[in-house]
């Protein structure tokens, strides 16, 4: 979703059938009916329509959504911050989230507590919701009419595949950021090796000059079978391999890391109580259920489990150093701009 726009998404409950009140947690003991809930989020659709009429039904909470790329939603949060106008940033990655503490009130949802420890709240001012893996998403179809088989980073390299790969702009977007360290670390062993560095430089001359503007464009280019492959990440993968698109995830040999996504009460924003409110119901029992079984996400509560997907334990992983990226990401993107400037 990489466009701006604000929606009421009140009317659509009624139409989704929401699930009983009864099966949801007691949120927030402060009266928040009747108030309005500004959320800026860059999730998908699917995410949205699943979970804010269930909320917005439970609560009595008016939602009013604010779409945009997760870089242009930080931009905005940033400027407003003398006088905020949004409540809760939903979505976006957990070293963006860290990189930018100072727009964040603190806040730990009780619900904490009963999540598996890669979804814990461990600054006490970002909360992991679901695990997002980096993946190449492939056109079969494509991939067969090519001659090429992909099952790894490396495989990208094939003379076959230049000006066949999408992938969007580390610079400005945050999961096209998390597949670049995800390859830094999966190739070259961190993020600092001349062998890590050498296989990007090789990519962007793959790409061909080809930056595509969000990775929601990536994966539905792919679908459409403008490009053979796409460097994107698990959700946006997972719908259109249920929409009967003719697309494979591949987890590549090098290993894929799985990165939470998080949610934020954003500092000073008009309607606290129910930004907490909200907080506490996507990690609950029910929102973490609502994720795994009627979302592309990969939800982050003990015992609730994703449907179509293989466990993270069958697939090969690597481990996201978060501090560090955290602390070097503008070392990392300006490294990938003077790459791009070599070549362009």
């Amino acid at each position: 979703m990489n466009r701006t726009s604000m929606i009421s998404v009140s009317a659509l409950a009624l139409a989704l059938g929401v699930s009983s009140l009864a099966a949801l947690p007691v949120l927030a003991q402060e009266d928040i009916s009747g108030s309005t809930l500004v959320v800026y989020t860059p999730n998908e659709e699917g995410m949205l329509d699943s979970l804010i009429p269930v909320f917005e039904d439970q609560t009595g909470v008016e939602v009013q959504l604010i779409t945009a790329g997760t870089g242009e939603l930080y931009q905005r949060i940033g400027s407003e911050a003398g006088n905020p106008q949004g409540d809760v940033m939903f979505g976006g990655g957990a070293a963006q989230a860290n990189a930018n503490q100072e727009l964040w009130a603190e806040y730990v949802s009780p619900g904490d507590a009963e999540m598996v420890e890669a979804g814990k709240n461990t600054t006490g001012f970002f909360t992991p919701y679901q695990a997002d893996g980096s993946n190449l998403l492939v056109n079969t179809e494509a991939a067969a009419k090519a001659g090429v088989e992909i099952d790894s980073y490396a495989d990208l390299l094939a003379p076959e595949l230049k000006g066949k790969i999408a992938f969007g702009d580390p610079t400005a977007s945050s999961s096209a950021f998390a597949q670049l360290t995800n390859m830094l670390k999966a190739v070259g062993g961190d993020y600092e090796s001349d062998k890590g560095w050498d296989f990007v430089r090789s990519l962007v001359t793959q790409l061909d000059g080809i930056t595509i503007g969000s990775s929601s464009q990536v994966a539905q280019d792919v679908a459409n079978g403008e490009y053979i492959v796409g460097l994107t990440y698990e959700p946006l993968s997972f719908n259109f391999v249920q929409s009967g698109a003719p697309v494979e995830i591949v987890y590549p040999e090098e290993g894929a890391a799985f990165l939470p996504a998080t949610v934020q009460v954003i500092k000073g924003g008009p309607n606290e109580p129910a930004a907490q409110a909200f907080i506490d119901f996507v990690i609950s029992e029910e929102g973490q259920t609502i994720i795994a079984e009627q979302t592309a996400g990969r939800p982050l509560r003990e015992g609730v489990d994703k449907p179509g997907l293989p466990a993270l334990s069958e697939i090969p992983t690597v481990q996201e150093d978060g501090a560090y990226v955290a602390a070097h990401r503008d070392e990392i993107v300006a490294k990938y701009k003077s790459i791009l400037e070599e070549q362009f």
